[in-house]
C-alpha cells in the first residue's frame, strides 16, 4: 500500500479532516445526558468542519474549531478570518476563556493573521497529523517493548479472565482521564466507547498491572478504510518502557486485519524547546508527520 493512492495537498488535508471529524461525531454519540449537562458539551458542523463547546470545562481540547473553511463556498484561506471572528464571539458568549481554532496549511493567510492580531489571538502549540499506509514499516531505531508487556483489547482481556468488560472499560477510562488531565466526570462518557460501532479499546499490562491505554476508530471512506489511533497514554511511572510502541503496533496490526488501508493519528507539535515523545514514537514506527495544524486562540489566562 502506498500514499500515492490517496489525493495530495489540500485534498488530502480535507480527507483527513473528514476522517477525524467522523471520529469525534462517533465519540459524541456515546455522550451521556448527565455528562452533557454537567459540562455543557455540544458538537456542531457538517462534513470536515466541526465546532466543539464545553461551557463547563474551560479547556481548548473541547472548545475548538476544526476543518476551517472546508465546507463553505469560498476557498478556506478566504473564509478563515471570518470563521476566527465567529469563533471568538461564540466562545465569549459561552463564557469560555480557553479555546482554539485549528488552521490547516491551505487556510493560512496574511488576512487571517491580521484578524488574529485584531482579536488578540496568538499562535498556540499546534497539532501534527501523522499518516501511514499499512502495514507499518518501522525505522531501524524502533525498540522492542520490555519483557512482560502485553497489549489486549478489552474483549480479549475478558476472555483471558482478567475481568469483566464494564469494569475494564471503566479502568481504561480512568487511566485516560488521569493521563490527559481530563475531569473525572468524563469517565462514564469515555467508558461508553467500549462496544460502540467502529471502536476498539486497548489496555497495556506489565504482569497484572495496567499501565497504558489506546483506542482505535475505524472509518470507511471512498478511498478505503482508515484506522485512527487515539487515546494513547501511559501512566507516568511506566513511561519509557515501550508501552506506547506496543500499543501503536498492535492497533496498526488490528487495523489492517479489520480491513484498513491507512492509519492516522495526531500529536502535539514537536518543538525544539518542547519535544514530544509521542511524535517520536509514531515517526519511529512508520507513522511519519505530514503537516502541522496551527492552533490559534487567546493566551492562557494567568491565575
Amino acid at each position: 500500500m502506498s500514499l500515492t493512492q490517496l489525493p495530495a495537498g489540500a485534498e488530502l488535508e480535507r480527507l483527513l479532516e473528514e476522517v477525524e471529524a467522523a471520529q469525534y461525531r462517533s465519540f459524541f454519540d456515546v455522550l451521556t445526558p448527565q455528562v452533557r449537562a454537567e459540562f455543557g458539551l455540544s458538537i456542531e458542523g457538517s462534513g470536515a468542519s466541526l465546532r466543539l463547546t464545553a461551557r463547563g470545562y474551560d479547556h481548548p481540547m473541547f472548545n475548538r474549531v476544526m476543518g476551517v473553511g472546508l465546507e463553505g463556498d469560498r476557498p478556506p484561506a478566504e473564509a478563515a478570518p471570518g470563521v476566527l471572528a465567529e469563533a471568538a464571539a461564540h466562545y465569549r458568549e459561552a463564557g469560555v476563556r480557553r479555546w482554539m481554532l485549528q488552521l490547516l496549511p491551505q487556510a493560512d493567510s496574511e488576512a487571517f493573521r491580521a484578524e488574529a492580531a485584531r482579536l488578540g489571538a496568538i499562535r498556540l502549540r499546534g497539532w501534527t497529523k501523522h499518516l501511514a499506509p499499512l502495514p507499518l514499516v518501522p525505522d531501524e531505531t524502533s525498540r522492542n517493548p520490555v519483557s512482560g508487556l502485553r497489549v489486549l483489547r478489552i474483549d480479549e482481556a475478558v476472555r483471558a479472565g482478567l475481568g469483566d468488560a464494564v469494569p475494564l472499560a471503566r479502568r481504561w477510562a480512568s487511566i485516560v482521564c488521569e493521563n490527559f488531565d481530563l475531569p473525572d466526570g468524563f469517565r462514564p462518557w469515555l467508558s461508553g466507547l467500549h462496544g460502540h460501532p467502529g471502536w476498539h479499546l486497548y489496555l497495556a499490562w506489565v504482569g497484572n498491572t495496567l499501565v497504558g491505554t489506546g483506542g482505535l476508530h475505524l472509518n470507511p471512506t471512498e478511498e478505503g478504510t482508515f484506522g485512527e489511533l487515539t487515546f494513547g497514554s501511559t501512566l507516568p511511572q511506566y513511561r519509557g518502557q515501550g508501552a506506547q510502541s506496543a500499543l501503536i503496533l498492535r492497533r496498526a496490526a488490528d487495523a489492517r486485519e479489520f480491513g484498513c488501508r491507512w492509519v492516522t493519528s495526531e500529536t502535539d507539535e514537536h518543538m525544539p524547546d518542547r519535544p514530544n515523545p509521542s511524535h517520536r514514537n509514531l515517526a519511529r514506527l512508520g507513522l511519519h508527520p505530514r503537516w502541522v495544524r496551527a492552533n490559534w486562540g487567546p493566551p492562557k489566562p494567568v491565575g
